[in-house]
């Protein structure tokens, strides 16, 4: 259990407001974020507890509220919590164990085979270009829903929204029994066309709570009301497989905290209340790595950096995104666990690749790192909680990165001869090489992965990586991200919040939500004037913008705190997928907007001279805004280009130089806006450490970030 109480300078007004308060729950720690009205942030990070997701979350809180409230005790400092914003793995883990509720299927007759198909996509989903040639990994998912649970009802609306075969009743019913038979607790109800006319979907909702008054529900018109007769229907399964169980979590959380204003992170970095969770808790399955970005867009407005990669290497894994033009990129479709959701969410890349991640020798002289995780329990072989396997930490243990008596602030030893035996058992003797050099080879392939990772983000998707400044952030990411980074951006950030980063991205989120519309219309290339009915798109949007207002006064954010703001996805006539286009109030300027936008991602070459366009999905992005800790420049102790004191001196293994040389060691809390550290330098922290390479220099910011150069 490790806790720091380091001030985060801000000018956050007094005006009577309480704490607000981030969590993420991690696969290796729990960190929290606490902001008191003036702006001062303390952090706090302890070991999670994968079994008991809450024990961990409430140690953290317990640990809270001894410090920042004078030891007035748990209840009293929730007294004096504004609100609790929670990015948590309870769906993630749930999904991933395949430990959500039993739930059955109601389809249109005669298309209960669609979540089977999957439109041929599930044999290769999620598959990397290399593993695409290997036919053994080429396999459909595991069934959420059991065949004999997928009920055809006869039922049919076109593609107009027409009633062309009324709603079955009786099929209905004889589902419910069927279902009520088998003990199911959740229900996902998915006809064809019903985004068009729902009204099929709401009647067959009304019989089943009239039969199962208990079940869990879950409408594809009301979740995704969008084309995509797969995805769409995939969706709302999975939705209504974590409805239960996200369900009970949240139930138990409010139990523990009481009526507070409890809010939860989801996949597009906004947060969303408890209720809201309840009733779509698909939007968490992304949670956490979403953080991360919303608290790098929120700091690279007051740095002015309009273009970030965010680089958060954690225990288990490493999740890489984009901030472009000061808005982080995100997507309406990805895959997950092999099949394909329709919800809006921060576009992150992730691999597996952390501090926990396990290096094994391989029959032929290879060595591997990763996947698979020590996770936080039994942990790397130098925690000394069990693991005997070799992982990133016992590495950068090894190699003088992270010091054995100050890991965590001291709180927590390594043990460097765990570390050690298990580097030589598992990778040294069986390569014939020192344990020394077994480390390194560990570090070097992780670091090669997380480069190559930074050019796939960018340069597969047009962008020129050297027009970015790179945050590392995670409890691992500060020690790697010095290895490679510079490599291939101009700039390498520190944020001083890098260790919690995502529970303050929670703590500094907005409420989020989309609502959306699928109303197909096309246009001829030189007749975009007459053949776009502007009247029907303010229509459309006067509609959505009805809704999106309404969902937020649902989750108490007052009127005058709405931002809303109208998009298109369009097309190319023929093409499969869309731009997501702001709508500028006219049709002609809608179409000018997607050409413009269309040239800049592929080319202006790549825009067809003859084709037509299509508007597929009519969109209102909504925004309700929460008072949010104010980050403020201090110049407390500052001067320019001073040095710090060197705490100790130790033997580091350097990357670039390739070999360990005397590093100089700082404590990262005594450093002052202003000071400046050649490399090579090792800056601790108390939940991390930083790794400045030779041939480079560091800066501290004034909001004590930490930027590194090549020198």
């Amino acid at each position: 259990m490790d806790q720091t109480f380091s001030s985060l300078p801000g000018a956050g007004r007094d005006d009577g407001a309480g704490f607000v308060v981030g969590i993420d729950i991690g696969g290796t720690f729990t960190d929290t974020v606490v902001v008191d009205p003036s702006g001062a942030l303390a952090t706090y990070k302890t070991p999670t507890t994968p079994n008991a997701l809450l024990d961990g979350l409430l140690a953290n809180l317990n640990l809270a509220a001894s410090e920042v409230d004078d030891g007035h005790g748990l209840s009293g400092f929730l007294d004096r919590v504004e609100r609790i914003a929670h990015g948590t793995t309870a769906a993630t883990n749930a999904y991933i164990e395949r430990r959500g509720a039993q739930t059955a299927l109601l389809s249109t007759r005669g298309f209960e085979d669609t979540m089977f198909m999957q439109r041929q996509l599930g044999m290769t989903a999620g598959l990397s270009a290399n593993e695409l040639t290997d036919y053994s990994l080429r396999r459909v998912p595991e069934p959420l829903v059991p065949r004999s649970l997928v009920f055809g009802i006869r039922e049919r609306i076109d593609y107009r929204g027409e009633v062309i075969g009324p709603l079955q009743d009786e099929d209905v019913r004889a589902a419910a029994r069927a279902i009520a038979d088998a003990g199911v607790t959740a229900i996902a109800i998915c006809f064809l066309w019903s985004f068009k006319n729902p009204a099929h979907e709401q009647r067959a909702a009304a019989i089943l709570r009239e039969e199962l008054p208990d079940a869990y529900l879950s409408l594809s018109s009301e979740l995704v009301p969008r084309l995509g007769e797969y995805e769409r229907m995939a969706t709302t399964v999975i939705n209504a497989y974590l409805g239960p169980v996200i369900s009970r979590y949240t139930g138990a959380l409010a139990e523990q905290l009481g009526s507070r204003n409890l809010l939860l992170l989801d996949s597009s970095g906004g947060v969303m209340s408890a209720e809201e969770s309840g009733r779509a808790p698909v939007r968490l399955l992304l949670s956490g790595p979403s953080g991360g970005v919303t608290a790098s867009q929120y700091m690279g407005a007051e740095l002015g950096h309009r273009n970030v990669i965010t680089f958060d290497m954690g225990g288990t894994s490493t999740d890489v995104g984009l901030i472009v033009d000061g808005m982080p990129l995100s997507r309406t479709e990805t895959e997950l666990g092999k099949y394909h959701v329709l919800l809006p969410m921060i576009d992150v890349s992730a691999i597996g690749a952390g501090g926990g991640s396990i290096a094994r020798a391989e029959t032929g002289g290879y060595l591997r790192v990763g996947p698979e995780s020590a996770g936080a329990s039994p942990g790397p072989a130098c925690y000394g909680s069990g693991g005997t396997l070799p992982t990133v930490t016992d590495a950068d243990l090894v190699l003088g990165i992270l010091d054995s008596d100050n890991f965590l602030g001291g709180r927590i030893r390594l043990d460097l001869d765990a570390a050690r035996h298990a580097i030589a058992r598992h990778v040294a003797d069986p390569l014939g090489v020192s344990i020394e050099q077994g480390a390194a080879g560990i570090k070097r392939i992780v670091d090669g992965r997380m480069g190559d990772l930074l050019r796939t983000v960018t340069l597969e998707r047009g962008h020129d990586p050297r027009d970015f400044v790179l945050y590392a952030f995670g409890g691992a990411g500060p020690a790697h991200a010095g290895a490679f980074a510079l490599e291939v951006v101009g700039k390498l950030l520190v944020p001083v919040s890098h260790s919690v980063h995502s529970a303050l991205g929670a703590a500094s989120s907005d409420i989020v939500l989309t609502v959306e519309r699928t109303v197909p219309m096309r246009a001829r290339r030189d007749h975009v004037g007459t053949d776009l009915d502007e009247e029907q798109i303010e229509r459309i949007f006067v509609e959505l913008t009805e809704r999106a207002d309404g969902q937020l006064r649902r989750q108490d954010v007052p009127p005058e705190d709405h931002e809303l703001a109208r998009l298109v996805e369009v097309r190319f006539v023929r093409q499969t997928k869309t731009l997501q286009v702001p709508y500028p109030g006219s049709a002609l300027g809608l179409i000018e907007a997607f050409l413009s936008l269309y040239a800049g991602r592929y080319g202006a070459t790549a825009v067809p001279e003859l084709a037509g366009f299509e508007l597929v999905t009519f969109l209102v992005a909504a925004r309700g805004r929460l008072r949010r800790p104010r980050l403020a420049a201090t110049h407390e102790g500052a001067s320019t280009g001073a040095r710090p004191t060197v705490r100790a001196n130790r033997a580091v293994y350097d990357p670039i130089a390739g070999q360990f040389l005397t590093t100089p060691v700082f404590d990262g809390e005594r450093l002052a806006p202003g000071s400046s550290l050649e490399g090579p330098a090792i800056v601790e922290y108390p939940t991390s450490t930083l790794a400045i390479c030779s041939g480079q220099r560091a800066s501290v910011g004034s909001l004590r970030q930490v930027e590194v150069v090549a020198a």
